[in-house]
């Protein structure tokens, strides 16, 4: 092939290559999958967001810890119930007493006397404040002669409180705390789960985001190698000076720099979500590029201000566990203000006793002991059944009522205790009023930003397809000498600057739809979740 035959060819080649580059990578386009060579040439494992969801949720480390919490605060309700469980006490007792006497007619002798006693009683304390005991008292007696004396004796009393700790709601109060205490805990672990579901979306849509800024880096090194070899030509055949190819080359290895950061970018994102999914050291996943099967989209929606603040005041965990506080606040200071009252209370007693045992048969008139023909005193035995079957007839009973008055002087622990729990109930209320302020800025802000984003979303796309245009046309004013080097590398710059922009604004879209259905407390209703108990 002669000079100009080369010449001739060039001048072909060149022409070819000036031709305007086809669009580059759009953020709707479906994302690629991670490039193998980064992850150890293994093929990309697909992942959907519902897949992240369901693997952060029943994974999650986090989630795995804050959901005992529920389960130890069950715990305290049934510890504040125990105080109204019934006991029961026994006792036994054995003893000898050996005291010297002293007798006018005899002199001095010892007296000695054997005891068994047995003891047992029941008591319940009521949810109203009073006290039900029964009492079952038996004692074995041998002084000597004739024989073993027995008594035994059965005693229900009853007290009840009139002023101080008088009621149910006072008496429960502990209760009432509890219980409240374990919703809290209960909206606590929701208010995680929502956390836990929008960072483990926000990740996936931070991995759509960098696989789409990857596509668009390597397009944009694409475009620049192509214009490198447009200008070696060009140089070639002499019409650009050798200078020409430098700048070409710096363009170049400028967008071999984005894509390197951009491929890095993939690999902290992809351990981002790999962590928050809790995925075991050993699972192959760990070396697997993740390939993304949903991809962000682009809902017009019209979302209503007030009525989203609405839904965020009565849906949000944190007004949810402030309300519950100042649940737990009231109870206290009905509580402590019954605890500055005088102590009155009514005991009321019955019983019954009965007696057993060997005794001498007296003269129901003289008094005098009666003998047996052998001269030996008659004897009447009974046994300590005798006892229980007196007390069963009631034939030895007793009844009390009294009224008990308790006046402390000064009462200061008391009041000092209600001042304290007023306080408290002043700030919980100051603090309901603080988050309610606090949610409805959220609120607004989530739902600005929504807005925001959805124009962003529309003027990138606009500023894309105007960028591709400007590039084109930049192109073809090159091919005819009438633009630079410089010129064309700056405008690629610019479409490769608006097309991340544009996958930006998509992804920041997702995001904050995600943020916003967080604000308002209804994620896990968005996303068809269901807590069980």
């Amino acid at each position: 092939m002669n000079r100009w035959s080369r010449r001739i060819l060039s001048g072909i080649l060149a022409f070819a290559c000036l031709a305007p580059a086809g669009p580059g990578p759009r953020a709707q386009e479906s994302p690629p999958a991670a490039t193998p060579a980064a992850a150890g040439d293994l093929p990309a494992a697909p992942l959907s967001l519902a897949e992240v969801l369901k693997s952060s949720l029943e994974k999650n480390l986090d989630l795995i810890i804050t959901r005992f919490d529920p389960k130890i605060a069950e715990t305290s309700i049934t510890a504040a119930e125990a105080a109204f469980d019934p006991q029961v006490f026994g006792s036994a007792q054995v003893g000898e007493d050996n005291s010297p006497q002293a007798d006018r007619l005899s002199g001095e002798f010892v007296s000695a006397s054997k005891d068994r006693t047995f003891s047992a009683s029941y008591i319940d304390p009521l949810r109203i404040g009073s006290t039900f005991q029964f009492d079952v008292f038996a004692n074995r007696h041998l002084p000597g002669d004739p024989g073993p004396t027995y008594f035994s004796q059965a005693l229900a009393t009853y007290t009840q409180p009139l002023l101080r700790n008088f009621g149910k709601k006072v008496n429960e109060t502990q209760i009432t705390i509890a219980r409240n205490n374990r919703d809290m805990s209960r909206s606590r672990f929701r208010q995680v789960v929502m956390d836990t579901l929008s960072t483990s979306e926000k990740a996936y849509w931070d991995l759509n985001f960098a696989i789409m800024n990857l596509k668009t880096t390597e397009a944009s090194l694409k475009l620049a190698e192509d214009f490198l070899g447009q200008t070696e030509i060009k140089v070639k055949v002499g019409t650009l000076p050798p200078i020409e190819i430098t700048q070409a080359q710096a363009g170049v290895a400028d967008r071999e720099e984005a894509v390197i950061l951009a491929k890095n970018a993939i690999l902290t994102a992809e351990d981002n979500l790999r962590q928050l999914m809790n995925i075991p050291p050993d699972s192959p996943l760990w070396k697997q590029p993740i390939q993304p099967t949903d991809q962000p989209q682009v809902l017009d929606k019209v979302i209503d201000m007030d009525e989203a603040i609405r839904t965020a005041l009565r849906q949000r965990p944190d007004l949810e566990q402030a309300r519950l506080d100042l649940a737990n606040r009231e109870a206290d200071l009905v509580f402590r203000r019954n605890q500055k009252l005088y102590r009155l209370d009514l005991i009321a007693r019955y019983g019954a006793s009965g007696l057993a045992g060997n005794f001498f048969v007296r003269d129901p008139v003289t008094g005098a002991i009666l003998l047996d023909p052998g001269g030996r005193p008659l004897i009447d035995s009974t046994g300590v059944g005798q006892t229980f079957s007196d007390i069963a007839q009631r034939d030895s009973s007793t009844w009390s009522a009294e009224l008990q008055l308790g006046i402390p002087i000064r009462n200061r622990a008391a009041e000092a205790a209600y001042a304290a729990s007023h306080y408290e109930e002043e700030r919980s209320k100051v603090t309901i009023e603080q988050l309610e302020q606090g949610a409805r800025v959220e609120a607004r802000n989530a739902v600005r930003q929504i807005e925001t984003n959805l124009k962003r979303v529309k003027a990138a796309q606009v500023n894309t397809k105007l960028q591709h245009e400007k590039l084109d046309a930049e192109q073809k004013k090159y091919a005819n000498g009438m633009s630079t080097t410089f010129q064309i590398l700056q405008f690629q710059t610019d479409l490769t600057s608006a097309e991340s922009r544009e996958n930006q604004a998509i992804v920041d879209y997702n995001k904050s739809l995600v943020e916003l259905d967080r604000v308002l407390g209804i994620l896990l209703d968005t996303r068809n979740i269901t807590i069980a108990e």
